[in-house]
């Protein structure tokens, strides 16, 4: 198995828990749509609506968080490619 340093781990890690919370955050806000159950004519779904909305919320602010560490990690490579396309304009 190939060796990789901690700063790839560390991306990875990062980028693994963005897709996570993207994926919560995506689905609860699916299931709160007021329209999702009567799209699917299952009118007698009982759905916890007061979790998925903690999970929402909670999955939302997660989001947020991963995405600044994301920005933050990458912040040299953002850096140098704006440079790069600045400079050819």
């Amino acid at each position: 198995m190939a060796s990789v340093s901690a700063t790839v781990k560390q991306k990875y890690l990062v980028d693994v828990m963005l897709a996570i919370s993207f994926i919560i955050c995506f689905v609860t806000g699916v299931l709160k749509l007021p329209g999702f159950v009567r799209f699917f004519h299952r009118a007698a779904i009982e759905m916890p609506i007061d979790q998925i909305t903690s999970l929402h919320d909670a999955s939302g602010i997660l989001l947020g968080l991963f995405t600044l560490v994301h920005l933050y990690l990458n912040r040299r490579w953002i850096v140098s490619v704006t440079r790069k396309l600045l400079e050819k304009q």
